[in-house]
């Protein structure tokens, strides 16, 4: 007997990761851009790809550029008479990407990435070293709209993310996923919340609080995250990310928190007007409007 009327046809595509086609193709990318910067750089996926948290239709890739035995002026211990300026540093990965011959692409500077745009549409990220293994974060790397460097540790978002999905049976990265599905459908422009973020939040709740039943561990875990939201509004609070060492509060404007959590509020309402729905028909109908599709 279902647990509720919630139609499976509308909670299996909102889980769905890409296909195992497109995720080839993102690797052959990394592979290439790899073979293009040649022994010079240690480069490897970051963000939804390489945590398997993309949704189907994602169509943005993230690669990190490790300069090999380049090390942060601000952030290391290592020190040297000779230095390069960032501004070389992305100069010479964008003249080994713009001289390729394989994919029609256009090449554009970022704040801190250079942009690819093509077949797919991505970021690469050039970075320094810190320690002195490139394979151990944290790496450096630089904003020039703030002109300076900043610490990521992109390998350890990456390890604590298999973790918490381990620990709640394989259900943490599909939850992740419907959440970043939601967030699309609801903000569209990606101004209000990033995908970053959005797996942060989801990451900080219990891990008790994850269920097998997608819709109902959907509605438990959006009103854990509305609490948290809440108490966030009423006292200062740590709102950590993946890898537990930034608060992805201290960049996340008080207005667009709001946003986020009034829609959120407004969407666990319907969720839970779905999952005690006595007809498939209503069911559908407050599951859509949740989930604005």
């Amino acid at each position: 007997m279902p647990i509720h009327n919630i139609p499976s046809d509308l909670i299996e595509p909102l889980v769905k990761g890409p296909s195992p086609t497109k995720t080839t193709q993102v690797a052959n990318l990394q592979n290439y851009i790899q073979e293009l910067l040649s022994n010079t750089h240690h480069t490897f996926l970051q963000g939804s790809y390489k945590n398997d948290t993309a949704i189907s239709d994602i169509n943005d890739v993230d690669i990190v550029a490790v300069r090999l035995t380049t090390y942060s002026g601000t952030f290391s211990s290592m020190h040297f008479e000779q230095s390069i300026p960032w501004e070389d540093i992305f100069s010479e990965i964008e003249r080994k990407l713009r001289s390729q011959t394989r994919y029609t692409w256009t090449v554009t500077r970022g704040d801190k990435c250079i942009k690819i745009r093509g077949t797919f549409n991505a970021d690469v990220v050039p970075a320094v070293q810190i320690g002195q293994d490139h394979l151990v974060d944290p790496i450096a790397v630089y904003s020039f709209r703030d002109g300076r460097e900043k610490i990521n540790y992109p390998r350890d978002h990456y390890e604590n993310g298999i973790q918490k999905n381990d620990l709640t049976d394989g259900k943490y990265k599909p939850v992740v996923r419907m959440f970043k599905n939601w967030v699309k459908n609801h903000f569209p422009d990606n101004n209000i919340i990033s995908s970053f973020k959005t797996e942060a939040l989801v990451h900080d709740v219990e891990t008790s609080n994850f269920r097998d039943d997608y819709g109902i561990g959907f509605y438990i875990i959006a009103d854990a995250i509305i609490q948290k939201l809440c108490q966030c509004n009423v006292l200062p609070m740590r709102l950590p990310s993946v890898c537990r060492q930034e608060d992805i509060g201290a960049n996340w404007g008080t207005s667009e928190r709001n946003q986020f959590l009034q829609r959120l509020q407004e969407s666990n309402n319907y969720v839970l007007h779905a999952l005690r729905e006595t007809t498939v028909i209503g069911a559908t109908e407050n599951w859509k409007r949740a989930f604005n599709i």
